[in-house]
């Protein structure tokens, strides 16, 4: 029997009961259809029919989902995330839909997507020559907007899940320095205005953002730790320091003795500086900057590190990468997952064991063994 909610739509439940999702919330749109989600239980359902009661406020919501097409859902996910999302990664959401997924799938109509235009979608960027990384994230963008049409009742199953990433899309592990690349690189930086950049970046696994984003006031080199409370992003011209995306993201983290030395150099180096530049200083307290104190360029940083590269007679890797290759020295030293994940600020275990669960060699080897060692005790 249908119940009505407020007066505005039911909430019900279906007489199948072996429905994964059995109780329904089921609306009537301006122009006279019906529109109809699915949700586990009926808290979940009156808070879909509250959701689809604002979205018909806003004149979000498509007359018709059968004839939706991926385009008018995208657009209207995009709108729907400008609040969940922090403003730089709204922006990376909205390049990879407007520049990858609507020039692509736009015009298909979302009911009728197949996941074999997903995969083919992903191989096609990687023929492209777009990076692994990049795709991977195209995965993702995909993945929670699809979740979240079957969420809204829109598709009766995510066909993401099904679409099969084309090889080397699915890992980033591959992507450390070898041990011997990362010393070559210490070494050709020595002595650099931003060696302690590199240094940390190999020691602590801190994220790009996160290092430009360092403040004096959150290093402590007395006690040798420092501590990760923000992250740069550029917005509108200009830059600005973001709080952690979760809350493992503010952490705590040890340095070591080499980076303990070089960051002390690097202080006296900044101090000389700031008088140089005199009442042109900006005074933002920060670690990493320009010469006259402000925020550093991402791209003059990358330009800069490349060129280390290219003196140290390295390949070309990605900034991100020594984040990779002080993680997988972790794992290879014997270091938990737990403690690289907390290192690393993600916010649960398993998602570091989705990047870098081959990251050890003979790791599988080694569960086997505790497993027969057990069980043969």
């Amino acid at each position: 029997m249908r119940r009505r909610f407020n007066g505005e739509g039911s909430v019900y439940k279906r007489n199948d009961s072996r429905r994964a999702k059995p109780w329904v919330a089921e609306i009537t749109l301006p122009n006279g259809r019906r529109k109809c989600a699915y949700a586990r239980t009926k808290s979940e359902a009156i808070e879909l029919l509250r959701t689809m009661h604002a979205q018909v406020r806003q004149g979000l919501l498509p007359p018709s989902s059968e004839r939706l097409t991926v385009e008018q859902y995208f657009t209207e996910w995009l709108a729907m995330m400008a609040g969940r999302l922090k403003q730089s990664s709204l922006r990376t959401y909205r390049e990879r839909v407007e520049y990858v997924i609507l020039p692509n799938l736009g015009h298909r109509q979302l009911s009728k997507l197949h996941p074999l235009e997903l995969e083919r979608l992903y191989r096609q960027q990687l023929e492209r020559g777009n990076s692994p990384a990049t795709v991977q994230l195209l995965r993702r963008i995909v993945h929670r907007a699809l979740e979240d049409a079957v969420r809204l009742g829109y598709l009766p199953r995510n066909i993401a899940k099904s679409a099969v990433p084309p090889r080397g899309a699915g890992s980033r592990a591959e992507k450390a320095m070898p041990p011997e690349e990362a010393r070559r690189l210490l070494e050709a930086v020595r002595g650099d205005r931003l060696e302690a950049l590199v240094v940390l970046a190999l020691t602590t696994g801190m994220r790009k953002g996160e290092l430009l984003a360092l403040r004096w006031r959150d290093v402590d080199l007395e006690s040798g730790s420092l501590l990760v409370s923000g992250t740069l992003v550029r917005t509108e011209g200009d830059y600005r320091i973001e709080l952690p995306k979760s809350a493992s993201g503010r952490r705590r983290i040890p340095l070591p003795p080499l980076a303990v030395e070089v960051l002390r150099a690097h202080r006296q180096r900044q101090l000389e500086q700031r008088l140089h530049a005199g009442p042109a200083w900006r005074d933002l307290d920060l670690v990493f900057c320009r010469p006259d104190g402000y925020y550093l360029n991402e791209r003059s940083v990358l330009r800069w590190y490349y060129e280390l590269l290219e003196r140290a007679g390295l390949p070309r890797h990605r900034f991100h990468d020594l984040r990779h290759t002080a993680a997988t020295a972790g794992l290879t030293s014997g270091a938990s997952l737990r403690e690289i994940s907390a290192l690393l600020g993600h916010s649960r275990p398993s998602m570091t064991l989705d990047i870098y669960t081959h990251a050890v060699p003979g790791a599988d080897e080694k569960v086997v063994r505790r497993i027969a060692e057990t069980l043969m005790s």
